[in-house]
């Protein structure tokens, strides 16, 4: 009779449990010097060894022979919690045994010595199940119980289990496992797995989500065709989208192509792709490709072909873009457990993505700024001409073709506070923003420099562009330019923006608030007014 592979492959002894390492250095430390407490907490997440270890325990703590604090798995005491003939390990699932009467039905036994081992054992699997009451009759038994009782309880959910009794327990808690570790506790026990394609492997890891027993049950679905374990089948088993669509999918919104992103979704859905598999897919992605753009771990332990290409992606996609996107992948993938339409959330999720951000308040125009940067950067990047400011009047950075309107530039003085040229001095400042304050140098960008008169530089912006003074004018903005104005220049400098032509300042203010703001923003070229 065929066994499932999470069965026939559980662990038997602590040697074998995959991680937690330095649990099963305690516990095994107890077996040897036979410190074994009256009653152990197993806490974590599904699939992370907890009933195997407490299986473990108890087959440990009553072996005849134990091996450096393993059961040696050959004397009669083995044998028979082995074959789960014992009567001295009882195993209780809570979840469908919570009643008090059936607790005290289970401690109603607890007198009674073991029959064959050294201790009696009571199981007690997902125990944040069991009812109030039911915790109330087990508490008296677990301070004071009888020598020869021991108690491993098992939850997923140690924060509903009652103080009186985590007080009396040893907890110990089980962190989720790594791919790498899972990949090598398949390998290692099924050697066949090792001329597996390593992304077939890795999607498997991936999908299991830290636990063990996840992951064989992932295995056995994936290996019943008899063929070779290849990307491709495991991707079919699972309904999950190929990594080359998730590239392209991801540089696809980050465009803003919305007609190319609805294509893609209608391609994905006649696939026969589960929508939230698919959303959970990408979102994955999206984390990978943040990691190799900020340099995190996952991105430094990642080697080869897909390397280069989440490191390519990362250039490609901006920051605002990239939490955007991870931000409604998540949400969309939410919503689609309630939704009655799961395609029409997808193409939902699709079209917001294509925009950076939504709103108009300050941190939506900061991340739209940020964005338009770094599209500047890329354009530069590949080659893209861009203008400068004409050398008698310099421009306080660089645009890309076409270039924006501006006003005609005033003579400006060129002498600055202590004696030095004013417009040396403001580009090295300007140099030093586009480090420091990369969302304050943009807006700073739509403006002309003033020049410096009475040790105070200028910056002017057109008449309409009075949020764009007022964002460079805020205090600690403002603080931070004067201050490295007074860096570069070697004398305390003060700064200011103003608008050209204040007089017309009023006739800005009756333009439509939200049109207003992004073309201040963002530059009119920028902009694209939707009126629907």
């Amino acid at each position: 009779m065929y066994q499932a592979l999470y069965r026939k492959w559980r662990s038997r002894t602590f040697s074998e449990m995959v991680g937690q390492e330095a649990v099963i250095r305690t516990l095994r430390h107890q077996v040897a010097t036979g410190r074994i407490a009256h009653a152990y907490l197993f806490c974590g997440s599904r699939g992370t060894g907890k009933t195997s270890a407490a299986k473990i325990m108890a087959r440990a703590i009553n072996c005849i022979n134990p091996v450096n604090g393993d059961p040696c798995l050959q004397c009669p005491s083995c044998a028979a919690l082995g074959s789960e003939a014992s009567l001295d390990v009882f195993e209780m699932d809570a979840a469908s045994n919570s009643r008090v009467e059936e607790m005290r039905d289970l401690l109603e036994k607890v007198d009674y010595p073991p029959q064959f081992g050294r201790y009696k054992v009571y199981i007690i699997d997902e125990v944040h199940m069991l009812s109030n009451a039911a915790f109330n009759a087990l508490l008296k038994t677990l301070e004071e119980p009888p020598a020869h009782m021991v108690f491993i309880l098992a939850t997923t959910e140690p924060q509903k289990i009652p103080a009186t009794i985590l007080s009396r327990c040893q907890r110990y808690d089980f962190g989720r496992l790594t791919e790498e570790q899972m990949i090598a506790r398949m390998q290692d026990a099924m050697p066949e797995l090792k001329d597996a394609e390593q992304g077939a492997m890795a999607l498997i890891a991936r999908a299991a989500d830290g636990s063990m027993r996840d992951a064989w049950s992932l295995l056995d679905m994936c290996i019943g065709s008899g063929e070779k374990l290849s990307e491709k089948i495991v991707r079919d088993a699972l309904g999950t989208a190929d990594s080359d669509f998730l590239f392209d999918f991801a540089s696809t919104v980050a465009s803003g192509n919305g007609t190319q992103a609805l294509n893609m979704v209608d391609e994905l859905m006649r696939s026969g792709r589960d929508v939230q598999v698919f959303l959970r897919d990408f979102s994955a992605h999206v984390r990978m490709v943040s990691a190799f753009r900020l340099g995190a771990r996952p991105a430094l332990e990642m080697t080869g072909a897909n390397a280069e290409r989440y490191r390519a992606q990362g250039e490609e996609i901006s920051m605002p873009r990239l939490l955007r996107m991870l931000e409604l992948s998540m949400q969309a993938e939410a919503d689609t457990r309630y939704a009655a339409s799961p395609r029409g959330v997808l193409e939902l999720f699709a079209l917001r993505s294509c925009r950076v951000t939504d709103g108009t308040d300050t941190e939506a125009l900061m991340a739209q700024v940020e964005d338009l940067s770094h599209q500047v950067e890329l354009l530069k990047k590949n080659g893209v001409v861009v203008t400068k400011a004409p050398s008698d009047a310099p421009q306080t950075g660089v645009q890309a073709e076409p270039a924006r309107r501006t006003a005609p530039a005033a003579p400006v003085s060129t002498q600055a506070p202590g004696g030095g040229n004013a417009n040396e001095i403001w580009n090295a400042a300007l140099k030093r923003l586009g480090k420091e304050a990369v969302a304050a140098f943009a807006i700073i960008n739509q403006g002309r420099f003033g020049g410096c008169r009475d040790g105070k530089y200028t910056l002017v912006f057109d008449a309409s562009a009075a949020i764009s003074r007022d964002f460079v004018n805020a205090a600690d903005r403002k603080a931070l330019i004067e201050k490295i104005l007074t860096e570069e220049g070697g004398a305390p400098a003060q700064f200011e923006a103003v608008l050209e032509g204040a007089k017309n300042a009023g006739q800005a203010q009756k333009m439509k608030k939200d049109e207003d703001l992004l073309i201040d923003v963002l530059g009119r070229d920028k902009v694209q007014i939707d009126n629907d």
